[in-house]
């Protein structure tokens, strides 16, 4: 007897009934009927009983759910993934939960922007030491988006090409943490401001990576919940930063700060090595197998999709995309138009240590909680009146801001307004590009997509502190806030026009579960390619004894 060929696409493996409507191709009954393509030619077919090991089919059979109409869970994906047969990692129902993912995302976050703001309450020091001024200060806090503005396309096309993303965040928080050292022991201003550059390098990595995982591992609707979520360090970080900085100095010594900033990187690069990317291993296999997969759709009549690759300048010029870039920049603007000017109001009229004004900021990272809430409004009902509305509330809070005169307890409220309404129309924007991404029907274009938020965020962080500095040394705190309320209030249109309702969010909705679908089927699909494999490579072994 001729032995069975094992190769890739020579064995085929069917049951006595063909496919049906809902891709249900596992085989019914034990015995198996395997056709080699040179049997087939020879007009043979060799048939196997109790010698085939169907065994891992039938598990699959019985143990594996079949493509559901609706969302599949997260939860579900992993289990497919992860036969019970083979033991699983350590801790595994840990290292691959949603919690976990969203924390350790959260902690990276918080890690790059406290980095970015903690030195903000002590920079006027460290500049007067070397003889400078508010745009010199100006310049140093830029210069981190230059860093950030200049590596997220790169990270971004690398990371969708490899499909994992822990890795290449890692590195960008070990380097990270190298430009922190060279920062804290920097006595000149040019080594400063090659440090803060590759700082934002780092934090380049670390936001286009670590958005795109958790599009990755959440379904649409609960993408602006969890985004929320995250972005808590990502504001903590950025407003909370001025404040831990400022109470390190005083109570602990200049270096203090950068102790901090380093021991939170090495903690989040801790949790990256222990995190497992079930969905990263789930595009690798599915890449590996892509030609079967096909093969194998071409002869059962399912259509085929040819697989589509969007530019960057493609995703730029969707109006949605538009709409979500220019909310971006807006919320990086009108943060960083304030912290490099308002440490020095609040030294200049109430003359307070870099401690208290740190104190003060705190006003900023109080409304952070209510990121989460406003994600789980967009979730339902869209970002485009949640956020239209944030951003007209804002400048309206710059503007009251900007009156002179105004005690210390009326400029923390009205700080707290700030933060709270920045908080609320930055959350739904992740979930307005994710869908921007799946709309343009490229599956891999996720990092890239970031990549865009990532340089719109440091493109206003870049002219922010740069517009802030010019403005309040030649016209006062009080023009600054007037220019940024002006900059908010001529956006709200765009995003009333152009930005997602609920309509829009439902059809992201049911675009995502359809995409769920077809994954989950794929990897259905690897299985029976696996198993006729092994069936085959057995009854090869069998018939050669």
């Amino acid at each position: 007897m001729q032995p069975v060929a094992s190769n890739d696409h020579a064995v085929n493996l069917s049951a006595s009934a063909p496919c049906d409507a809902d891709r249900a191709l596992l085989p019914t009954t034990p015995q198996t009927t395997l056709t080699s393509s040179n049997d087939a030619d020879a007009g043979t077919a060799v048939t196997a009983t109790a010698d085939v090991d169907v065994d891992s089919l039938n598990s699959l059979e019985k143990g594996g759910s079949p493509v559901r109409s609706g969302l599949p869970s997260s939860e579900s994906l992993h289990d497919a993934t992860v036969p019970s047969t083979i033991k699983k990692p350590f801790l595994y129902w840990l290292r691959t939960s949603k919690h976990f993912i969203t924390i350790t995302i959260l902690l990276a976050l918080f890690t790059d922007m406290v980095t970015y703001g903690i030195i903000i309450p002590i920079m006027p020091s460290i500049i007067a030491d070397m003889h400078g001024d508010s745009t010199l200060t100006g310049v140093l806090v830029a210069v981190y988006a230059a860093g950030i503005m200049s590596a997220s396309p790169i990270f971004g096309v690398l990371s969708d090409k490899m499909a994992s993303r822990r890795l290449p965040m890692m590195i960008g928080l070990s380097g990270m943490l190298i430009a922190t050292i060279i920062f804290m022991f920097a006595k000149v201003y040019w080594l400063l401001v090659i440090a803060r550059f590759f700082q934002g390098v780092s934090g380049g990595a670390v936001w286009t990576l670590g958005l795109a995982l958790m599009t990755d591992s959440f379904p649409a609707n609960e993408m602006g919940v969890q985004m929320g979520k995250s972005l808590i360090g990502h504001t903590m970080g950025l407003l909370g930063g001025p404040p831990i900085g400022g109470l390190l100095h005083d109570a602990f010594g200049a270096r203090a700060p950068f102790y901090f900033c380093i021991a939170f990187a090495a903690l989040v690069i801790f949790l990256l090595s222990i995190l497992i990317e079930v969905r990263a291993d789930e595009v690798l296999e599915i890449r590996r197998y892509e030609c079967e997969i096909r093969e194998r759709d071409i002869a059962n009549g399912i259509p085929v999709e040819e697989a589509r690759h969007t530019s960057l300048w493609k995703l730029i010029t969707t109006k949605r995309m538009i709409a979500a870039v220019a909310v971006t920049t807006l919320e990086a603007f009108d943060l960083s138009s304030l912290e490099p000017t308002l440490p020095y109001y609040l030294r200049d009229r109430f003359s307070m240590t870099e401690g208290q004004i740190g104190l003060v900021f705190i006003a900023f990272t109080m409304p952070t909680i209510c990121s989460p809430l406003a994600g789980w409004f967009s979730d339902r009902y869209g970002a485009k009146y949640l956020c239209s509305s944030a951003v007209f509330i804002c400048g309206c809070f710059m503007l009251i801001l900007s009156i002179e005169g105004k005690p210390l307890w009326a400029i923390i409220l009205t700080l707290i307004g700030i933060g709270l309404s920045t908080s609320s129309f930055i959350a739904p924007i992740l979930g307005e590009i994710s869908a921007v991404v799946r709309h343009t029907g490229d599956k891999a274009a996720f990092a890239r997509a970031f990549a865009i938020f990532n340089i719109a965020f440091s493109f206003g962080m870049l002219i922010g502190p740069i517009l802030a500095g010019v403005i309040y040394q030649r016209h006062g705190f009080r023009w600054n806030c007037i220019t940024t309320a002006c900059v908010l209030f001529s956006f709200v249109p765009m995003m009333l026009l152009w930005m997602g309702d609920r309509n829009a969010k439902m059809e992201d909705v049911a675009m995502y579960e359809r995409e769920m679908e077809e994954h989950k089927r794929m990897l259905q699909e690897i299985e029976i390619i696996k198993a006729e494999k092994k069936a085959a490579e057995e009854l090869n072994a069998n018939t050669l004894v």
